[in-house]
């Protein structure tokens, strides 16, 4: 676990998303949950350690993505999210059963996540909810890219956000539920004057340098424009999975983990020229 500020932790000791923890004077803010029951426990403990008796605690999920939202129950406490993101996690069965096909999501890798209870958003928003449990003022912002419903945790005094799926480091981004104009624009809104000299902490990786958050847009927009040429073909979904590899070398990522991201890229990329372009 890392302090990154203040009362300001994020962590990627566990398997799922990166984690991360905002202790306020009168409450804790956790983003996002690991994705078994007993890393929850501990991360939750870690916290609350060092929360001086904090009692109140909610849970953000930065997107709807089953990586950081099947292990929410674990995190005993209210849950909320964006509402496009909350009507997604709606929609799920009450127990959660892994049945996709290989997306190349973190879950897939743990079995064990069958058959555990989804703790849908008790509370949802809309575009931004500012959080007043002592200083600093914390926001909780609709930035939508990666998917319609994905947020960022923003402490301004503090100059640090949280930015979920938005930028990733050292891996390759989800692309099935993503919408490459706005997550483009999400990008720019990072790489510019009010995000500067803050600290971009990734839902995938943890702090993202500002050069990598400029190749990530580069290489977004370069294959906003190879998809868009694939679609004035009528070119089947199909050509465009056939991306994937090159789009995997505009990304650093652990070798061992180079036919797992390939996959994540060819599914994505199916699944995103189906419902925009096909």
């Amino acid at each position: 676990m890392y302090e990154v500020e203040p009362g300001i932790y994020y962590t990627e000791a566990y398997p799922g998303p990166t984690l991360g923890a905002v202790v306020l004077p009168h409450g804790i803010i956790f983003i996002d949950a690991p994705l078994r029951p007993e890393d929850g426990d501990t991360w939750k403990s870690n916290i609350l350690n060092r929360s001086h008796g904090v009692i109140h605690k909610l849970l953000m999920n930065l997107d709807s993505h089953p990586d950081r939202t099947i292990g929410a129950k674990a995190m005993k406490c209210s849950v909320i999210a964006q509402q496009k993101a909350a009507e997604k996690i709606y929609e799920h069965a009450a127990i959660f059963r892994g049945q996709l096909p290989e997306s190349g999501s973190e879950w897939e890798k743990y079995p064990e996540t069958n058959g555990l209870r989804w703790s849908p958003p008790s509370m949802t928003y809309t575009k931004q909810i500012k959080l007043h449990w002592g200083e600093p003022t914390t926001l909780i912002e609709h930035h939508p890219g990666p998917c319609p419903g994905a947020s960022w945790v923003i402490v301004p005094d503090r100059k640090v956000v949280f930015v979920g799926d938005a930028a990733l480091y050292n891996a390759p981004p989800f692309l099935a539920h993503a919408h490459l104009p706005s997550w483009l624009g999400a990008l720019e809104t990072l790489t510019g004057p009010d995000f500067e000299n803050f600290t971009i902490i990734s839902g995938r990786g943890g702090p993202v340098p500002q050069p990598t958050l400029n190749k990530q847009h580069k290489s977004l927009k370069k294959l906003q424009k190879r998809i868009e040429k694939l679609a004035k073909k009528n070119a089947p979904p199909e050509a465009v999975s056939d991306l994937a590899p090159a789009l995997l070398e505009d990304f650093t990522t652990d070798t061992e983990q180079h036919d797992y991201h390939l996959q994540r890229l060819r599914y994505g990329l199916y699944q995103y020229y189906m419902k925009h372009c096909h």
